[in-house]
């Protein structure tokens, strides 16, 4: 399906669980949201899919069970690092740590036999944070590892420059672009050298020069190298994902920071005003994934998450509405054992539900009730 094709032409791990049939739960009344309710939401999703032994733990793919795959469980460890980002509660910290203690079981602390370089990028990412949040120097060890060895195989200068998104070297792409960016600028926050801004600055150069609209603010998927006997050298998949304009903001974000460059804060503002122009339904925003253990249904919470940074260090409050909107819409969609589904603006069924899928509105509720 191309609008998965990014992260999200592939499942990862077999799926354990196909999706039930059950009819969906009666909606709850919208109520104005609180940290309270956040916390209950994350609460809910930890009892439907947590597991944790001996100080180790993971995410179930389902509430049937099983394991989500690599990168699943590195953006839902960053579902924690939001959680504890929002409340500096030490329970999350530690229940960063037993997830990061499960990765490196299941994983190892080289990624690099993983041939999706954008898969490292994520978990290196909440690697970072989780450095960040505990000072704990082997975090930011093993991250510094694997960037720079996944950089060094990814970057060509084929199509321009940039990473690619697979070592089979047939596309590039934002997925793996613009976390790579946030990586490298998260690296040089930890460890205070130019080189890895420079890396930044030129992840997020190549896909602003080839994958960004200016005149719309959309950030498009990839280019593709062609078959032998295409006319055209390279092929451009159009399609607008919401968590390719979430790290694209995320990037822009974290470059301005560093740079103080005007530039990096007006694109992040014209491609947040975009997506909440063209990846909405009554203002909704919309899901990007048909069901099941595929990849689209957590897309949105990558974007929230960068998109409410990007308002909340540049004060920017005029989104607060439209992600208050939606964070109330999806909270009122809970079924009955408070799992939020991927299709925020409708109930959510009472069935097999996917951990991915469900991550999305808890990421959202939490980013927006962080307090200052």
């Amino acid at each position: 399906m191309v609008a998965l094709a990014g992260c999200g032409g592939r499942s990862g791990d077999p799926a354990t669980a196909q999706p039930g049939a059950a009819m969906p739960s009666q909606p709850h009344p919208r109520e104005s949201l609180t940290s309270s309710q956040a916390a209950t939401a994350f609460a809910s999703f930890t009892a439907a899919f947590y597991a944790a032994s001996n100080g180790q733990a993971y995410y179930h793919t389902s509430t049937l069970g099983g394991r989500a795959d690599f990168w699943k469980q590195a953006e839902m460890i960053e579902m924690v690092e939001d959680a504890y980002a929002a409340t500096r509660s030490p329970k999350y910290e530690s229940m960063v740590v037993d997830l990061l203690a499960g990765a490196g079981r299941l994983y190892g602390r080289n990624w690099l036999k993983r041939t999706w370089n954008d898969d490292i990028m994520w978990m290196v990412i909440a690697s970072l944070r989780a450095y960040q949040i505990t000072g704990k120097r082997h975090y930011l060890a093993v991250a510094k590892k694997n960037f720079d060895g996944t950089y060094a195989r990814g970057w060509s200068n084929d199509l321009g420059g940039g990473l690619w998104w697979k070592t089979d070297r047939g596309r590039k792409n934002v997925t793996t672009n613009c976390p790579a960016a946030i990586a490298a600028c998260l690296l040089y926050q930890s460890l205070h050298d130019p080189s890895y801004l420079q890396k930044a600055i030129g992840l997020y150069a190549w896909v602003r020069a080839y994958l960004y609209d200016p005149s719309s603010g959309i950030v498009r998927d990839s280019i593709t190298v062609a078959q032998p006997s295409s006319v055209q050298p390279t092929v451009m998949d159009p399609t607008v994902l919401s968590y390719n304009q979430g790290t694209f903001i995320g990037a822009a974000d974290l470059l301005h920071e560093a740079t103080g460059r005007q530039s990096y804060y007006n694109d992040a503002l014209s491609t947040l005003r975009a997506a909440r122009r063209d990846l909405t339904t009554a203002g909704i925003m919309r899901s990007e994934s048909p069901g099941g253990n595929v990849n689209g249904g957590g897309f949105k919470g990558i974007f929230c998450r960068w998109a409410l940074k990007f308002t909340r260090d540049n004060h920017i409050t005029s989104f607060d509405p439209w992600f208050r909107l939606n964070a109330e819409t999806a909270w009122a969609n809970r079924d009955g054992r408070g799992l939020i589904g991927q299709f925020w603006i409708r109930p959510t069924p009472n069935g097999v539900l996917f951990s991915f899928d469900c991550s999305s509105g808890v990421v959202l509720m939490e980013v927006i009730t962080a307090r200052p």
